[in-house]
């Protein structure tokens, strides 16, 4: 059996546990999760699970669609632990409980699982008493209840301690870079830096984004830094690779060149919703912000989802869209996108106060992220609108 972590979640209005008459935790709107541990369950399924809590789209919007995480919504989380969702009647009518955890192993895998939580999160998180007799009290709101089993996905292998980060809207999940675990480095145009489940700064662009003079001026100076610069590179190679060239291209990107697709409306709504799309199920969606000429986005793929099977999947839907919408053909985006492992929550900080700041900073009053949309003059080279 694979190892898992199974949830029953409840939008609640408010929710308690007491024991022995005595109130030991509390929320009022938010989530009531029920825990269930499971034999061999590992950290790579606990951070599952609290990735996909913190980003359940489950609370309703402005429409009274169902479109607002908790953490959207700065609701509370109460963690009930539940042995008793491992109960198994295929024979008889007593369950069995001989695929739950141990009680002695599931109370410290327990008290990790809070210990991730508090740490992914500024949101108010409660807690029952593990393996106590406990009276659960809720109210629920809809009502709404809904049930995660992380060994029905693939989750990571990998075991690492989410970071708080100073501003919760950043990113639901923050898995910073860690230097102890292993890490592949590919090239092909860019360089690409990948350790499973960690949190990614990305950059994509509009395939007409930059000029070709540019680009050929560009790629002489780069191939050059490389042939003086072989591989295995170091972390250091990587920081002076950014400041020499990635972060020139990204001037060039705020100079707003090309036909700003992404500044019509309906265009740049799109390319919200796709990323939104598996927000919570394939990664943690943070701040983004849809440029006329390019996207940037902080997000932190979860399970067996790789980064680049992500971005892919990003860039082949809205294309194929964006073509079929204006009756065109051929490349919509740059085939290679900018991405950088996140090394702290400084760095997130940092890397989000840009997504934010993007838009003033370069002039462009047309953009869409996910603190809304703002249509005006784009600034580019057309103003039209899909």
């Amino acid at each position: 059996m694979q190892p898992a972590v199974r949830a029953v979640i409840q939008r609640v209005s408010r929710a308690s546990v007491r024991v022995d008459g005595k109130v030991v935790g509390e929320i009022g709107r938010g989530l009531l999760v029920l825990l269930g541990i499971g034999k061999g369950d590992t950290d790579a399924a606990s951070e599952w699970m609290i990735g996909k809590l913190l980003a359940l789209r489950i609370f309703p919007d402005e429409a009274d669609k169902m479109n607002r995480s908790v953490t959207d919504v700065g609701g509370g989380i109460l963690v009930v632990s539940q042995f008793t969702l491992y109960g198994e009647l295929e024979k008889g009518t007593r369950p069995s409980f001989s695929t739950a955890m141990p009680p002695a192993e599931a109370r410290e895998f327990y008290r990790r699982f809070m210990e991730k939580l508090r740490a992914a999160t500024t949101l108010l998180v409660a807690e029952g008493q593990f393996a106590a007799m406990m009276d659960v009290e809720l109210v629920n709101d809809g009502p709404v209840t809904i049930v995660l089993d992380s060994e029905k996905v693939g989750h990571a292998s990998r075991v690492s301690k989410p970071v708080k980060s100073t501003t919760e809207t950043v990113v639901p999940l923050f898995i910073p870079f860690d230097s102890a675990q292993s890490v592949a480095i590919s090239w092909r145009d860019l360089p690409h830096w990948r350790q499973p489940g960690a949190t990614y700064f990305v950059t994509f662009r509009l395939a007409d984004s930059l000029p070709r003079e540019k680009l050929q001026q560009w790629e002489v100076e780069r191939d050059t830094w490389l042939r003086d610069h072989p591989p295995p590179h170091s972390e250091a190679d990587a920081r002076e690779y950014h400041v020499q060239f990635t972060n020139r291209l990204e001037e060039w990107l705020d100079a707003g060149m090309g036909e700003c697709l992404l500044g019509r409306p309906a265009i740049a709504e799109l390319v919200a919703g796709a990323l939104r799309h598996f927000d919570g199920d394939r990664y943690a969606l943070g701040e983004f912000v849809v440029m006329p000429n390019h996207v940037h986005v902080l997000v932190t793929p979860l399970g067996a989802h790789d980064l680049s099977e992500i971005v892919h999947s990003w860039k082949s839907f809205t294309a194929h869209e964006i073509n079929r919408r204006l009756d065109r053909s051929g490349a919509v985006w740059q085939k290679e996108s900018f991405d950088h492992l996140v090394r702290n929550a400084q760095k997130l900080g940092d890397y989000a106060e840009y997504i934010r700041q993007n838009p003033a900073k370069v002039g462009h009053a047309s953009r869409v992220s996910n603190h809304g949309a703002k249509h005006n003059r784009d600034g580019c080279a057309t103003d039209q609108h899909a």
